[in-house]
């Protein structure tokens, strides 16, 4: 390990080869993403602070290039066989948080064009 790396202050940022820096918590969500597993009874508890927000979205981009990561009250874990309930409660939630946030956007958009018409 680079000297500057191990004598760092816990929270320091490191480089990267593409100059952007990871945190700690960027760190800790990477190593609890590779902790998610098959089944609820393998449910990940949803770790505190910053880095619940970063895994998350390591979720968020593994759910939208082709992975399966949910979370049903007991923490994050890949749907499995018997697991079909879980995912249909976890697919109405968001398919209903996405068609408020539609009506929320139109609503918006309605209130801005009627004050400027």
């Amino acid at each position: 390990m680079d000297r500057k790396k191990k004598d760092a202050p816990k929270g320091t940022p490191i480089h990267r080869q593409d100059n952007r820096t990871t945190s700690e918590a960027e760190r800790q969500a990477q190593a609890l993403f590779g902790l998610i597993r098959e089944g609820k009874e393998n449910a990940l508890p949803r770790p505190k602070g910053r880095a619940d927000r970063e895994l998350r979205r390591l979720i968020a981009e593994a759910n939208m290039n082709g992975d399966c990561i949910i979370n049903v009250g007991n923490g994050y874990f890949r749907p499995g066989e018997d697991d079909d309930v879980e995912l249909e409660t976890y697919l109405r939630a968001e398919s209903n948080r996405a068609r408020r946030i539609r009506r929320k956007v139109s609503k918006m958009r309605e209130a801005y064009d009627r004050r400027y018409e």
